[in-house]
């Protein structure tokens, strides 16, 4: 699959000239973007895979990056959204702090999901078998990024709030882990959804006020809103040597965008590693750590609302590295959870920009890019076998 020309234009680092209405895309890069629904799918798994062919996404991240802006969402909704604009049209990053999410309950998420990857992987398979299609289930290892051709060196639990998504899948163990989840759910879909209406009037300024936030619904026939748990296990420095030896730049989770519309990301102090940057089509992709911040949570961009709001808005690149040496000694796990407001499938991604196409459409081509078949996923963990094995046998600590 070669880039579309406009791909191509924005790789080579040409900025598009300013947009018809003083936005980010226009000119050239306008009018040959319009795609057919599907090929715009490609477009995007293509610059990702981009990202291995030019060396943008294994880049050095800057040790003086300086993080992300913190933006207090205890501030009138004008100063947050303006924060939170000038945020997202940069480095397309930000951390937002007295979000109105419990402590308490986001401790009691981490520690169930704590008890859950600490059993077997087997039990794990058992209780929460994988489906592809509804994007629901277990997976050790199995999720092949475009930009690395590996597999990202972690385990996960997907939850779609979808009606029978769940059916068969919630675990069993430990015994208050769907309460749980549907709690801390419930709470990031309320923030989730001030933050998409904040950013609405100029991400999206010909839909109707409130259009964004109506879209994306929990539990529903249709709903696709996933709250994604996430276990990268301890890694000890032989394993870690392992990789590094290997010849391929291995990464707990490959350099990619996210899907949705937008996504919350927890994360706790001392599981440091996340790094993100701007989409190579903005014209730069400076690397920058993006460390827990105690009592705030993550929030970035993603392609859903790129499409939607014609590319005012782009999608933010992220990627989660191997540890250091030191946080070898003693091997530590990273914990993370993250809520991705993905529109219901239902809803007509539409735009001047692109053809329109479905939420689930979409959804649907990009999960496929990344889970090809268990096959594929066991055939590209090839090179990081040996270490693989000493992941495996390092002891999981307790809740992060």
């Amino acid at each position: 699959l070669k880039p579309s020309p406009s791909l191509a234009f924005v790789l080579a680092g040409a900025r598009p000239r300013p947009h018809p209405r003083g936005e980010a895309l226009g000119g050239m890069a306008m009018a040959q973007s319009r795609k057919r629904p599907h090929a715009a799918v490609a477009e995007d798994v293509e610059l990702e895979r981009s990202l291995l062919k030019s060396g943008l996404g294994g880049a050095a991240c800057g040790v003086d990056s300086g993080g992300v802006p913190v933006i207090d969402m205890s501030q009138g909704d004008d100063a947050c959204a303006a924060a939170m604009w000038e945020a997202a049209t940069g480095v397309g990053f930000f951390t937002v702090t007295n979000h109105g999410i419990d402590e308490a309950l986001i401790d009691r998420a981490f520690g169930a999901a704590a008890s859950f990857f600490a059993q077997p992987v087997a039990d794990k398979e058992t209780q929460s078998p994988f489906a592809r299609e509804m994007n629901s289930g277990f997976e050790y290892m199995a999720q092949v990024r475009p930009s690395t051709g590996l597999a990202d060196r972690k385990e996960s639990l997907q939850i779609t709030a979808r009606a029978g998504a769940m059916e068969g899948r919630w675990p069993a163990s430990p015994g208050d882990f769907e309460g749980t989840a549907k709690e801390l759910m419930a709470k990031a879909h309320a923030l989730g959804c001030r933050v998409l209406s904040l950013l609405e009037p100029r991400a999206c300024p010909t839909l109707s006020r409130g259009t964004l936030a109506k879209s994306h619904q929990l539990w529903a026939p249709d709903g696709q809103c996933t709250l994604r748990l996430l276990h990268y296990m301890p890694t000890d420095k032989a394993a870690l040597a392992a990789l590094q030896a290997s010849g391929r730049q291995h990464w707990r989770a490959g350099p990619h965008t996210d899907w949705c519309c937008c996504t919350l990301l927890f994360q706790r102090p001392g599981n440091e590693g996340l790094e993100c940057a701007s989409n190579p089509r903005a014209g730069s992709t400076r690397w920058t750590a993006v460390d827990p911040v105690p009592g705030g949570i993550a929030v970035n961009v993603g392609d859903m609302l790129a499409r939607w709001s014609d590319n005012r808005l782009l999608s933010n690149l992220h990627r989660v590295r191997l540890p250091t040496p030191a946080e070898c000694d003693p091997p530590k796990p990273r914990y993370s959870m993250a809520f991705f407001l993905q529109a219901d499938k239902h809803c007509m991604l539409e735009s001047e920009t692109y053809e329109p196409i479905t939420a689930g459409d979409y959804l649907l081509g990009r999960i496929r890019s990344n889970f090809a078949d268990s096959a594929a996923a066991v055939a590209n963990q090839a090179d990081g076998a040996a270490a693989g094995a000493a992941e495996g046998a390092a002891p999981a600590e307790g809740a992060a």
